[in-house]
């Protein structure tokens, strides 16, 4: 069958994401024996154009859309992904007949929500390199898809989901490069990126990942495989960075140092990146072995440096491993972006403030490296199918008619909203490695680097040169502009309008 995929999202700044997932459907499909083309609309300016020429030129048999995010999962300044991936379908629609099959991340943490939105006829839940083939082939045979596991659609006039299977990690290579330009990727600084292993065994109440995406039981490529591919991209496609994007690169620890192993042993260097480091067992030995084999920056997400918190949040970890963690990091010259989350069940301004503090003692920058961001985020993005749903719908923030599809947030009662501004606006006017969510309203101009960088290359990953934006913002003593005087009040409003009970004054 002739099947054109298309990546639908547009988010084209410096967070911007090769669609790795759409690339392993996409070599799965041709390797079964369909004719399969992809349509990358990130950095498309002609949306209509680009869809018209694709589908009129080819003219698919079925024609498959991703969805990576529902929303920017920012309370500060949330931003909704689904009106412009329905203007895609409808676009679509106005051209074809052929199966609309909704997917990615994105569709599976509201399959009926999403299917029903977009007027999709069937969508992919978790994993699509089988369930997408084996849809196609019954589709090709006239047959019902309807047990398929992974496949979701109407039935009847009803919902009908056969839950998927994942049973170990679909074999292949995605050939990124193959399917999708990364010119304009790189030009943003986003590297190639790479997965090692599937699934999560953390625990964190909030996760997608563990919970609802990819399970709690890991599902590992082999080492020699991994680093094959990485050789394979990097003779054929000479990226400037690989980025490892699992959940958590470092567990289990034996399988992420024999891929470390295993590329210090190739004849070749390369540089890399990872979105995804533990502090736990995080050490200096651990640390140089990323550095010899190539690792030049990573990030990493304690989400609270609080023990109360790290325990609400079922983390896994406590801060005496991330004070471990930090001093072993400070001995190195890494950029570390490090992602905190502020709100969560049992969030106070006490444990805001040690997180603070956690942040003045071992991030901020003395003098010279390491260079640590600490990007903070307000407010837990809920979700379908985590233990915070739950814990959301105990405490009254949501209700069961509450749609997945609106982004709705756990913000803890327990906070000052105008004490925990006030403290987040005055850090951030002291250091100048704490990046607030609020700042997300400024990344269109995170593309200033990819024009600049053309005649004045900054070294990457681009993140790191917020610090002395903000460092050049404190001295000019404008950083204090940016108070938010009504964003307590706005909170609050929003909250309220969520569905949950009544907040006080606070």
């Amino acid at each position: 069958m002739r099947v054109l995929l298309i990546n639908s999202n547009l988010k084209d700044d410096i967070l911007a994401a090769p669609p790795i997932g759409l690339c392993y459907v996409a070599s799965a499909a041709e390797v079964a024996g369909h004719e399969v083309r992809v349509l990358d609309l990130c950095f498309k300016r002609h949306i209509e154009q680009e869809l018209e020429q694709a589908i009129i030129g080819f003219s698919p048999q079925v024609i498959g859309v991703s969805l990576r995010n529902l929303d920017n999962a920012n309370m500060l300044r949330p931003i909704s992904y689904l009106p412009s991936a329905l203007q895609i379908v409808q676009q679509i629609r106005a051209l074809t007949a052929a199966p609309l099959v909704l997917g990615g991340s994105g569709a599976s943490l509201d399959p009926q929500g999403v299917l029903e939105f977009l007027h999709g006829d069937y969508l992919i839940v978790s994993e699509g390199e089988k369930s997408f083939v084996a849809l196609l082939e019954a589709l090709n045979r006239g047959e019902s898809p309807a047990d398929i596991p992974g496949v979701a659609m109407w039935r009847q006039g009803k919902f009908h989901l056969t839950p998927p299977q994942l049973t170990s990690f679909p074999s292949g290579n995605p050939r990124l490069a193959k399917w999708v330009d990364l010119t304009p990727y790189e030009k943003m600084g986003v590297s190639y990126t790479v997965q090692t292993k599937r699934g999560c065994r953390m625990r964190c109440i909030y996760c997608t990942y563990n919970q609802v995406l990819e399970g709690n039981r890991l599902r590992l490529r082999s080492p020699s495989e991994v680093v094959d591919e990485i050789e394979d991209a990097l003779y054929r496609f000479k990226p400037e960075t690989f980025e490892i994007v699992d959940s958590v690169f470092n567990d289990p620890m034996g399988h992420c140092q024999e891929i470390l192993e295993e590329i210090i042993r190739r004849p070749w260097k390369a540089r890399f990146t990872t979105m995804g480091v533990s502090p736990k067992n995080l050490d200096g030995k651990f640390l140089h072995l990323m550095q010899r084999a190539g690792f030049t920056s990573f990030m990493i997400s304690p989400e609270s440096a609080s023990e109360t918190m790290l325990t609400s949040y079922q983390k896994g970890f406590g801060v005496e491993d991330l004070r471990r963690a930090a001093e072993a990091i400070n001995r190195f010259s890494f950029p570390v972006l490090w992602n905190f989350l502020i709100g969560g069940p049992g969030e106070t301004n006490r444990t805001l403030q040690e997180t603070l503090e956690f942040i003045e003692q071992y991030l901020v920058r003395k003098k010279g490296p390491p260079y640590n961001l600490a990007n903070i985020f307000l407010g837990v993005r809920i979700y379908p199918g985590t233990k915070l749903w739950q814990i959301a719908l105990n405490e009254g923030f949501v209700h069961d008619q509450c749609s997945p599809l609106r982004p709705l947030w756990y913000l803890s009662r327990e906070l000052d909203l105008d004490v925990t501004i006030r403290q987040l606006q005055q850090a951030a006017c002291r250091w100048p490695e704490i990046a607030l969510g609020g700042m997300e309203k400024y990344l269109p101009l995170t593309k200033i680097f990819g024009v600049v960088g053309k005649v004045f290359p900054f070294p990457k990953p681009y993140w790191q040169h917020l610090l002395w934006v903000n460092n050049l913002l404190i001295k000019l003593g404008v950083r204090s502009l940016f108070q938010a005087g009504g964003v307590p009040a706005q909170l609050r409003e929003y909250l309220k309008l969520q569905g949950n009970i009544p907040i006080s004054g606070r």
